[in-house]
């Protein structure tokens, strides 16, 4: 095994770990004594966390958290591979995949977790910082003619690798990686979406049984 492919496992590892620390949880449990995934869509993440809670400072607080672990992710796989003379946005990347794995199945919730949104934006940001407005112009304009977050959300994802292959296809990789990331955790409310049950601009506490 080559010194390069074993400073990028490391990162992996790390960035995995940081991103598994299941902020939602433990700041719910914390503030409220509730399980944030015994409500609304049952997710371990910021939405949810609001939907558990009506609280705007716990959902921030938990944005910031979340977000917090995809930058960490981030600067670790920089920092390692630089400090290790190997490619800077090859660590980078790793970093800032593995802390979307940790945060959407972490190690310390028996592989549950959150969606991958909040943690991803830091890397998409870094990478290719004009796909942070276009995912957001996306996502609203989305929202405004369906009513529904859950398909302005998967909309605006399945548009960045879009744009990353026409505009910034030496960064796409990465694009594609996050967005399948957060796809993958989206999919199964299209279901819902289809069916005609998924609720309008969903943000009620409810149970996970009542999605």
């Amino acid at each position: 095994m080559g010194s390069d492919t074993a400073l990028y496992i490391a990162i992996a590892i790390g960035a995995y770990l940081i991103g598994s620390f299941p902020t939602a949880y433990v700041a719910v449990r914390r503030f409220t004594g509730k399980n944030v995934a015994d409500y609304g869509t049952g997710n371990v993440g910021t939405m949810n966390t609001h939907r558990a809670t009506g609280s705007k400072s716990l959902t921030i607080l938990v944005l910031a958290g979340d977000m917090l672990k995809g930058a960490a992710g981030l600067t670790l796989g920089y920092g390692v591979a630089r400090g290790g003379g190997a490619d800077v946005e090859v660590g980078a990347a790793v970093g800032g995949i593995l802390a979307v794995v940790g945060h959407n199945y972490s190690a310390f919730l028996k592989l549950r977790g959150g969606k991958g949104l909040a943690t991803s934006l830091p890397s998409v940001f870094w990478f290719v910082p004009l796909l942070g407005p276009v995912w957001f112009a996306v996502f609203f304009a989305t929202v405004a003619i369906t009513k529904l977050m859950v398909v302005g959300q998967i909309v605006a994802t399945l548009s960045l690798p879009i744009m990353a292959h026409l505009a910034w296809p030496h960064q796409a990789p990465v694009i594609d990686a996050l967005a399948g990331l957060i796809f993958i955790r989206h999919a199964p409310r299209l279901k819902n979406v289809l069916q005609g049950t998924e609720p309008k601009l969903y943000c009620r506490t409810r149970s996970p049984g009542g999605r």
